[in-house]
């Protein structure tokens, strides 16, 4: 398999500080695959009806949806886990702490160690 290859773009700005041309490297981001594209990818591939891949693909993320956000961790295969996650306030006394100390709710992906040796493979092209 040929190894990933990224697009970036590289960019010109005036830097605010010395006043100085700078250039900037940020990715070319590709259009997102939609649900149906990556259905009908995931049917091309396996040989399995789009129907049947649709059905259990959309399954599972209701699945998933459902755990996560009941405060369990997925695993997604090879690409990593799911996880919810909190930021909270520090209390000095228990009626403090708890629901009320939280101050921020998030889904978390941390890749898995397949994946972050994949992305290591990663080339780039501008």
């Amino acid at each position: 398999m040929d190894k990933p290859k990224v697009r970036i773009k590289i960019g010109k700005h005036v830097c605010s500080v010395d006043k100085k041309e700078r250039y900037f490297t940020t990715l070319d981001r590709a259009t997102p695959i939609d649900d149906e594209s990556l259905i009908k990818y995931a049917s091309d591939d396996s040989g399995i009806r789009i129907e049947q891949i649709a059905a259990v693909y959309r399954s599972l993320f209701v699945q998933v949806r459902e755990l996560v956000c009941n405060g369990h961790s997925v695993q997604l295969g090879d690409l990593g886990v799911l996880r919810f996650a909190i930021h909270a306030k520090i209390s000095a006394d228990l009626e403090g702490a708890g629901g009320a100390a939280v101050t921020k709710k998030r889904i978390r992906f941390d890749a898995s160690k397949i994946m972050r040796q994949k992305l290591q493979e990663v080339t780039f092209s501008v």
